[in-house]
């Protein structure tokens, strides 16, 4: 059964180009969606963006502590900074950040997201298969649930590893086949990002085991599976105890997060 679905998804993928990944990101800018009620670019808008995300990825604020420790100061870009919560987080805590985007609509975002609170980054439209950097630039390459979407997931993830330094790390997020959620959105066909109207056109998930294949070219790779379920299961969330959930979350979890030293 899985080797049909993933059969399926590559077709899929190859059907679709660059640029319908970029028209759906620039309709549907990560997280926009979940604010309501709040007038957009303004420093409520964020704020509420800021608190429904670590509501429900409450592990990162722990990941982002950990980072900025370990690389005071140091230079991280983000590839796929959305509207740039997380890359406020990371500016917030001293570190040089950049930031870049597929689409013009998130890096304008996070530009006025950085402005309104008082922080320093450069942000640029980028493609994350051909970064514009030179090798060894940054400390850390910080990417979040963003490299699922391009069509060659590898050759992002060997750009990540080229603009490293050496003994420089790379987080990324992918979504995790093996996870509970995978099965819900195979079985209900709903898309993992985007609605059934208006999906992601190139949308994976993969193995632990496939990912340390992807990592080959790093010297040392961490995987760690978290993050049961998230925004879209309201009424789970309400009744699952948040013990059981966070338990479940490092079993069948969505989120295979990958650290990686070059």
């Amino acid at each position: 059964m899985q080797k049909k679905e993933i059969k399926k998804i590559t077709t899929e993928t190859k059907q679709n180009t660059k640029d319908d990944v970029k028209a759906f990101w620039n309709r549907n800018v990560c997280l926009t969606k979940f604010i309501k009620e709040k007038e957009k670019g303004t420093k409520e808008y964020f704020q509420e963006g800021e608190r429904i995300r670590y509501k429900y990825h409450y592990y990162l604020q722990q990941l982002f502590d950990r980072i900025s420790q370990e690389y005071p100061n140091g230079k991280l870009l983000e590839i796929g900074c959305g509207m740039g919560t997380d890359l406020r987080e990371f500016a917030r805590r001293g570190m040089q950040v950049t930031g870049v985007d597929l689409t013009e609509n998130a890096i304008d975002y996070t530009k006025q997201h950085l402005k309104i609170f008082g922080l320093q980054g450069k942000l640029l439209v980028s493609d994350a298969e051909k970064l514009p950097f030179k090798e060894n630039t940054f400390d850390v390459v910080y990417s979040f649930g963003v490299l699922h979407h391009t069509p060659d997931t590898q050759k992002a993830i060997n750009e990540a590893h080229r603009v490293l330094k050496r003994s420089g790390k790379a987080v990324i997020m992918l979504y995790h086949r093996r996870s509970l959620n995978y099965a819900a959105h195979r079985i209900l066909d709903v898309p993992f990002d985007g609605s059934r109207k208006d999906r992601c056109p190139v949308e994976r998930a993969y193995t632990k085991e496939e990912i340390r294949a992807m990592f080959e070219r790093y010297d040392s790779v961490d995987i760690k599976i978290d993050y049961l379920f998230g925004t879209g299961w309201k009424f789970a969330n309400k009744l699952m105890p948040k013990f059981l959930h966070r338990a479940l979350g490092k079993k069948i979890g969505w989120h295979i997060v990958i650290e990686a030293i070059k």
